[in-house]
C-alpha cells in the first residue's frame, strides 16, 4: 500500500473521530440540559467512530450502488463492530461504557434495535454521499501539508490515549480496593457470626468498614467524573455487588436482633 494512502487513511480515521464527538456531544448536551464532553479520551476525538469508518470503507464500498444491501450489510457489521468494542473494553476495565439494557431488542447490554437501525442509515449516507465529498476536499490538500497535519494529530491522540489508560488504570486499582473491602466485610461477618459476639459490635464493625468503603468510593468518584460525563451509564459490578452484599447482612443482623 502507498504511503499517501496509509496518511489519507490515517486523516479520514482522524477527521471521523472528531465527527464523531460532535455528533455524541452536541446528543448528549441535549438530552443532559448541560454541556457534555464525549467520548473515552479528553481531547474532541471518539476513536469508535474513527474505527468505524475505516471499517465501513473496507468492507462496504462495493456495495455502494445497492442502498438496500448497503443497509443490511452496515447494520450488521457494525452492531459486531460495536458489540466487540464493548465486549473488550468490559473484560480490559471491567467497567460498561454503555448500556442499552432498557432498550427492547438488546444483545447483554451492548447492542440494540434502534442503534444497529442508525448504525444502517449511517452507512448509506457515509458510503453514498459523506465519505465522496470529503475524499475530494482531502484529495486537494497537498500532500506534504497533509502528511504534517497527520503526524502532529496523531502524536496528540497518542498522548492523551497513554493519560486517559492511566487514569483508568487508576480507576480499576480503586475498584479493586473497595472488593477487597468487600471481602473484609465478609470474612468479618462470617467471624464473628461463628464466634455469637455481640450484636452490636458486630454492626460496628461493619460501619467502620464500610466507611473505609465510603471514603475509596468518593476518591473514585472524583476520578472519574470525566467517563461520567462521557458515559452516563457507566456502571461498576464490582460496586453493586458489595452495595448488594452489604445491605442483604445487615438487614439479616438486625432480623436477628429483634
Amino acid at each position: 500500500m502507498d504511503n499517501i494512502i496509509i496518511i489519507k487513511m490515517m486523516a479520514y480515521f482522524m477527521i471521523y473521530s472528531f465527527f464523531g464527538w460532535v455528533m455524541e456531544s452536541v446528543l448528549k448536551t441535549y438530552l443532559q440540559k448541560k454541556p457534555v464532553n464525549s467520548g473515552f479520551l479528553y481531547g474532541p476525538f471518539c476513536p469508535i467512530y474513527g474505527f468505524g469508518a475505516i471499517f465501513m470503507l473496507l468492507f462496504l464500498q462495493g456495495y455502494k450502488r445497492n442502498v438496500i444491501l448497503l443497509f443490511i450489510i452496515a447494520f450488521f457489521t457494525m452492531s459486531l463492530w460495536e458489540y466487540m468494542v464493548g465486549w473488550l473494553l468490559e473484560k480490559i476495565f471491567h467497567t460498561k461504557y454503555w448500556d442499552y439494557t432498557e432498550n427492547k431488542f438488546n444483545i447483554k447490554g451492548r447492542v440494540c434495535l434502534l442503534n444497529s437501525l442508525f448504525w444502517g442509515f449511517l452507512g448509506v449516507i457515509f458510503i453514498r454521499y459523506v465519505h465522496p465529498f470529503l475524499a475530494q476536499k482531502i484529495d486537494l490538500i497537498p500532500d506534504k501539508i497533509l502528511m504534517f497535519n497527520v503526524i502532529m494529530v496523531s502524536i496528540a491522540i497518542f498522548v492523551d490515549t497513554i493519560v486517559s489508560v492511566v487514569k483508568v488504570s487508576n480507576i480499576k486499582g480503586k475498584l479493586e480496593k473497595i472488593k477487597e473491602i468487600g471481602e473484609n466485610i465478609k470474612e468479618k461477618i462470617e467471624e464473628l457470626e461463628t464466634k455469637q459476639v455481640n450484636k452490636e459490635h458486630l454492626l460496628a464493625v461493619i460501619e467502620e468498614l464500610k466507611y473505609k468503603q465510603t471514603v475509596l468510593k468518593r476518591k473514585l468518584i472524583r476520578q472519574t467524573n470525566h467517563l461520567k460525563k462521557a458515559f452516563p451509564t457507566i456502571k461498576s459490578d464490582t460496586i453493586e455487588k458489595i452495595n448488594e452484599f452489604l445491605k442483604e447482612k445487615k438487614e439479616s443482623i438486625r432480623k436477628g436482633k429483634d
